[in-house]
């Protein structure tokens, strides 16, 4: 699929950090057609991505942000993260387009130093940083790949033990992650452990989708050590 601009619409957006208003592109819902997903829910398309779209970069003052991190900052959050963007160049403008894969990765590490800037919850610097391995996945650098696995799978165990929420498919969710992360990162115990808690949670049947794909990735495991005997 040829991908280009009418695959793409401008939304308004305000900077949280600046004030300013400015465009970003978002992809249209008509065009983005899944070819398949991996274990780690990242989905591969195949035409255009809209992944590369989902970080928003002000192109006034240069902070990145995403729909989920777009809340009002403070004083001081401010001056802390000023003190680093006046050291950015004002590339925001490019952006405002398409984007190709090396932009992306851009964009998303510009939005996770953000991030931590602001002190943000450890599951959004996780959905960051998983997103960002996908990124470099889909460019074959796996190397990178896997070290942003590594820091994903990081901030989702510490947003799982310090943060609560009533939402059970999003805990579901993050469990079924941190099995999946673990067992790429080589925990097969780790890995085990998760995918028995998505199993067994009060909600699972509820959200069966997961409790399929922890039993799969288990077998997985179960396979994986049979070889190695």
């Amino acid at each position: 699929m040829q991908i280009n601009e009418d695959m793409i619409f401008q939304v308004k957006v305000t900077c949280p950090n600046c004030g300013q208003e400015f465009m970003h592109p978002e992809v249209k819902t008509r065009y983005i057609v899944v070819e398949k997903q991996d274990s780690d829910l990242c989905a591969h398309y195949t035409g255009i991505n809209p992944v590369f779209y989902d970080v928003m970069v002000c192109r006034y003052c240069g902070f990145s942000f995403t729909k989920e991190t777009n809340k009002a900052l403070s004083e001081q959050e401010k001056t802390t993260i000023n003190t680093i963007l006046a050291n950015w160049p004002k590339d925001g403008a490019q952006y405002g387009g398409l984007r190709t894969l090396d932009q992306a990765i851009k964009v998303y590490n510009k939005a996770i130093v953000c991030q931590e800037l602001r002190n943000a919850k450890d599951s959004v610097k996780g959905s960051l940083y998983l997103r960002l391995g996908w990124l470099y996945r889909y460019q074959g650098n796996k190397n990178n790949e896997d070290q942003s696995l590594l820091r994903a799978l990081e901030f989702m165990r510490r947003a799982y033990e310090r943060e609560t929420s009533s939402d059970a498919k999003k805990e579901l969710r993050m469990m079924y992650l941190i099995g999946d992360l673990s067992y790429r990162s080589g925990d097969f115990g780790g890995a085990v452990k998760w995918f028995h808690s998505v199993t067994n949670h009060p909600a699972a049947n509820s959200y069966p989708v997961f409790s399929r794909m922890a039993r799969s990735r288990w077998q997985d495991i179960r396979e994986q050590m049979q070889r190695q005997k």
